[in-house]
């Protein structure tokens, strides 16, 4: 089992990777097999991380070309687990009053819940966010 201050660094490498729009820099933290889940995407939802949420991640990227990621919060929980805060978006398509504005940068807030394995490689990812404000943006685009 990795110490809590070496589950945070390879957690805050995940999330730096993300920022920086480097897809392949995490799925290097991810073992083989790894499996994560979107919740809001429903709760048959698993998938593997390499082509499944690699694909979401990559589209993403690729459909907000200003995409970032600030951590608001790490909490190291029970054995190998992580739990993250973040803020992740960009340049919205469209505007949603009382949500984003067309073309504003704007952040929604996820919670990660990340499970690693005993050699600090990430096993599971399962994410939630606010998926009102994701169907509204799209929504307002129609």
């Amino acid at each position: 089992m990795r110490s809590s201050q070496g589950l945070k660094a390879i957690t805050e490498q995940l999330f730096a990777a993300y920022d920086g729009h480097d897809v392949d820099g995490m799925l290097a933290l991810c073992a083989d097999g790894a499996q994560g889940r979107y919740l809001p995407y429903g709760k048959k939802s698993d998938m593997p991380i390499r082509g499944g949420l690699e694909q979401i991640w990559r589209g993403l990227l690729g459909a907000v070309p200003d995409f970032g990621v600030e951590v608001v919060e790490m909490i190291q929980g029970e054995g190998n687990i992580v739990v993250v805060q973040a803020l992740l978006g960009g340049a919205m398509p469209a505007d949603v009053p009382g949500l984003v504005t067309k073309g504003k940068s704007d952040r929604i807030a996820h919670a990660y819940i990340i499970r690693y394995s005993a050699e600090g490689k990430i096993i599971r990812l399962d994410c939630y966010w606010d998926n009102t404000a994701i169907n509204a943006i799209k929504a307002s685009v129609l």
